[in-house]
Parts: structure tokens; C-alpha cells; sequence
């Protein structure tokens, strides 16, 4: 369905290039699940404007991000509008600045089914919002998005995405602003539609706790480089890059014993790839080596995992 190779984000600023992105590698397959995770100032939420052709003005993506034979990173705006809601849909972090203000929600959501008559695309949209909990669906379809909650507003980015059922989804942290009751069904629902329509979802989140729940496959990002992308069960069980070792270290447990603190990871996030040679996780790490300090590790593949790091194995 999707495979990006060697896909690089560079954003020009006063100080000169800035890479948030370098050279990353992943294939997503039809109704496949896959994580993208990583500390803020990785480059998750950068990979997923890229593919959309919504990247700031200041900002580039090279590479290749093949989408059933068409490089999105080539498209021109037009070609992009002609895949863009229809067969690539995405649900983005901030509802609030994504929704129009100036009109009802219903409206909103019909435009996505334009194709139909205006009666049949209205009856759809309601049903959705009503699929995505959303209570007193065709009252609320009549109301404008300032009179939502930010999680109720979430739902109904998720509604707008789903109801062109896309070939593929890019979500970006769908289920932040939501509680964990209607977080669970909004993850089966998801989880629904890949099962049923094949739908490709490619899912950016800091809580590994959707990813367990959700995800078949994971990539793990850090300094805008992959870490290490195994399949969720293995990653979870077998965490082999100290710093996904690290993640899942920081995450809290219901059955963990207690301890006087939680566990984190030294240092402070790097935000970006650095120019400078190196594991840019290296100043964190430690398992750290003069080595890791000068020579980037390559993302070595074993099977179905790969992982980039000098001194543990794939």
C-alpha cells in the first residue's frame, strides 16, 4: 500500500537547514496497523504532513513515499487534491484548528460525500457521528464546533475521516483529548475498518498503551532516525534498542509494584538529526561507546525487525 524510502523533512530557518526527518525507510500493507512513536521532536507528526503535501512553506521532503505506484512526494497540489479526503484521509492532532468554525458539523461532514445527493450525504454523516459515540447524533450535526468539547470535536475529525473509507489513514494522535471509555471504542472502531475495508493506518502516539491495543507492526523514532521496528507483540516482549527499552521502561503499569519513582530516560529529547555524526541517541544512551559517538549506526534488518544500533543485536 505504502512504502517510503530513504524520506527526509528539512525545514530552512534563520540559523540554516534543519532536518527533522533523515532518510527513513517503511512499508505499510493493506489493513495493517503500524505505530509511529517517539518523544515530541522526533519527526512523527512531520512524516505524516509530508505524505499529505501540508508541510509548512519553510519546509522540504525528499525521498520516495510510494503510494500504489504514484510517489506522493512528487505530486503536484492537484494531482494530491485528486487522493487527498478521498483515498488518503487523515485525522489530525489539534480538531479545534482543523474544523471550520463557520460551519455546522453536519455540513462539514457531508461535504466529504459530495458525490451524492445532498439528503443521502447528510443521512451518512449522522450515521457516522453516531458510530463515533457522538450522543443526539442529528441534533448535535446541526451545531458548530465551539459548542463541542475538544474530545467530542476529536470524534468528529475521526467521522470525517472515516466516512470516505480511505485506502489509507494517517492519524495523528486521534485519541489524545479523549477519555479512556470513548478512547476503546474510537480503537475498535479503527481497528474495525482496517479488518473490514483493508484500510492501511498509519498511526502516530506517544501512549503505548494504544499502540499494544491497536498496532500490529510498530517503528520506533528518535532525532528524526528509526530506532527499531519490530511487530508490537515482539517490541513489547523484546525491546532491543536501549532507548525502546527506555520507552517502555517510563510506562506506567496498573500491576507493577510500586516504587518511590518512576522510571525515565536521562537527558532531555533530541529534537531533529543533527549534522554531526553519530547514534543521535548516544548523549542519552547507556550503552554509549566512543564509537556510537562518531560513526552513525546503520537500521540493520533481521526478519520481520531491524534496528539501528552498534551494540546490541537485531
Amino acid at each position: 500500500m505504502l512504502q517510503l524510502r530513504e524520506v527526509s523533512v528539512d525545514f530552512r530557518t534563520e540559523g540554516g537547514m534543519f532536518r527533522a526527518v533523515d532518510r527513513i525507510d517503511l512499508a505499510l500493507a493493506k489493513g495493517e496497523v503500524r505505530g509511529l512513536v517517539g518523544e515530541s521532536g522526533s519527526g512523527k507528526s512531520q512524516v505524516l504532513y509530508a505524505l499529505m503535501g501540508l508541510l509548512a512553506e519553510n519546509g522540504r521532503a525528499s525521498g520516495v513515499a510510494d503510494f500504489q505506484g504514484q510517489n506522493l512526494l512528487g505530486l503536484s497540489p492537484a494531482a494530491l487534491d485528486q487522493l487527498r479526503g478521498r483515498r488518503i484521509a487523515m485525522i489530525f492532532q489539534d480538531p479545534m484548528t482543523a474544523l471550520n468554525p463557520y460551519q455546522r458539523v453536519g455540513d462539514q461532514l457531508a461535504e466529504v460525500l459530495r458525490h451524492l445527493p445532498r439528503a443521502e450525504a447528510w443521512e451518512r454523516a449522522v450515521a457516522m457521528l453516531d458510530r463515533v459515540k457522538i450522543p443526539d447524533a442529528a441534533a448535535r450535526a446541526r451545531r458548530f464546533p465551539h459548542e463541542f468539547s475538544g474530545g467530542m470535536r476529536q470524534r468528529v475529525m475521526i467521522a470525517m475521516a472515516l466516512l470516505a473509507e480511505p485506502d489509507l489513514l494517517l492519524a495523528d494522535e486521534p485519541t489524545t483529548a479523549l477519555d479512556v471509555t470513548i478512547q476503546a471504542q474510537i480503537l475498535d472502531l479503527l481497528a474495525e475498518l482496517a479488518e473490514e475495508t483493508s484500510t492501511a493506518i498509519l498511526l502516530v502516539t506517544h501512549d503505548l498503551g494504544v499502540v499494544a491495543r491497536l498496532c500490529d507492526t510498530v517503528t520506533v523514532l528518535y532525532g528524526g532516525r528509526v530506532m527499531e521496528e519490530a511487530a508490537a507483540d515482539a517490541l513489547f516482549s523484546d525491546p532491543r534498542h536501549p532507548y525502546a527499552r527506555g520507552l517502555l521502561a517510563a510506562t506506567p503499569r496498573i500491576k507493577a509494584p510500586l516504587t518511590p519513582r518512576m522510571a525515565t530516560i536521562p537527558g532531555t529529547p533530541r529534537a531533529g538529526a543533527a549534522a554531526l555524526q553519530g547514534c543521535p541517541f548516544a548523549p542519552r544512551c547507556t550503552l554509549v561507546t566512543d564509537r556510537c559517538r562518531t560513526e552513525t549506526p546503520p537500521l540493520v534488518r533481521t526478519g520481520a525487525r531491524a534496528l539501528a544500533c552498534h551494540e546490541v543485536a537485531p
